[in-house]
């Protein structure tokens, strides 16, 4: 095992010393404040994030997704697939019909509350096509969860508004 570690380790190091060359030191997320629980439940207050992330398992989860995934460390990307994945069989109905409350939540959620007709308009065709897929029955929540993440995702950019999804 051990010796799978340092091949593994030894392979993979070529690759992270090219990507880190190509970024300034400190540009990425702040794991803290930018990665983990904190950052979902406390977007804008910084000082909350790092406080939540250090008492929730002394920032490990924050460290980690800021070094192995730094672009899910983003508050909106995960206060979206949150909702999307708490609310997953209420918003499926709302997407259904076009309308709703969870789908307006969800473009606020996005910051397309403006463009919210069109967001709910787009989903309903982007995730029409996901549920029409005969593999759609036998997928698990979480898949349907991710297909309705790109839905909106797709959506939410199509209309001009989050960018940062």
């Amino acid at each position: 095992m051990k010796k799978l570690l340092l091949t593994m380790a030894i392979v993979m190091m070529p690759l992270s010393i090219a990507s880190a060359q190509d970024k300034v030191q400190g540009s990425g997320p702040n794991p803290y404040t930018d990665c983990g629980i904190g950052a979902a439940i406390f977007q804008d207050l910084y000082w909350a994030a790092a406080t939540s992330n250090v008492i929730w398992d002394l920032g490990t989860t924050a460290i980690t997704s800021a070094v192995a995934s730094p672009e899910t460390c983003n508050a909106k990307k995960m206060e979206t697939a949150s909702l999307i994945l708490e609310t997953l069989p209420e918003l499926e109905k709302d997407v259904a019909t076009g309308e709703g409350a969870y789908i307006v939540a969800l473009a606020d959620t996005m910051d397309c509350s403006s463009k919210a007709e069109t967001v709910a308009a787009d989903m309903r065709a982007y995730y029409g096509s996901v549920v029409s897929n005969a593999s759609y029955g036998s997928k698990t929540e979480a898949e349907r969860a991710m297909d309705m993440y790109s839905a909106a995702r797709d959506a939410a950019n199509a209309s001009g508004c989050g960018v940062d999804l």
